[in-house]
């Protein structure tokens, strides 16, 4: 179990530098969220616990860095963790085409949710925000499912085998 949670740990701190500080591509200012792809990826494979523990502890780093609203990364992220694991579990199958549907809605809700809590605690409203924030934010964020998915399957399998052979799990 400890080699898991190191493994997936090293996962998501690439995708949060990926994320935070090597943002490798921007439209309009705003680039891809390689964290939600990973929680996103992590939660269809692991189910809902792992994706919401991870999902937490990686939104309070981003919102360490790059959030204005301290904590909002972290309450997100969290909630589409354990909600895509507990649709992974009941409805969708594991594939990369349900990979990068869960990705899209978890992308746009996201981002609506982040977009509407940042209204309203700075009172501002935000026009188009569809247009320049959620939108560029989903066609960045979807193909980065290309990367994370089959990272975390990978690592996902090889955990499991290793496990079944010592008899940990």
């Amino acid at each position: 179990m400890r080699k898991r949670i190191i493994g997936y740990s090293l996962v998501f701190i690439v995708s949060y530098l990926l994320d935070a500080v090597f943002v490798p591509i921007k439209i309009f200012g705003i680039g891809p969220c390689f964290l939600l792809s990973a929680v996103v990826s992590l939660a269809m494979v692991e189910k809902e616990r792992f994706g919401a523990i991870y999902g937490l502890v990686f939104g309070l780093f981003l919102d360490f860095t790059a959030s204005s609203v301290f904590g909002v990364n972290a309450v997100t992220f969290m909630i589409i963790g354990y909600f895509v694991g507990i649709t992974v579990y009941q409805k969708i199958s594991v594939s990369a085409v349900g990979a990068f549907f869960l990705t899209f809605v978890s992308t746009v809700a996201a981002e609506c949710i982040i977009g509407c809590l940042y209204a309203f605690f700075t009172s501002e409203l935000i026009n188009d925000v569809f247009i320049y924030i959620v939108f560029p934010k989903t066609v960045l964020t979807v193909p980065t499912v290309i990367i994370t998915y089959p990272i975390i399957r990978f690592m996902s399998k090889l955990f499991a085998r290793h496990e079944e052979r010592e008899g940990i799990w």
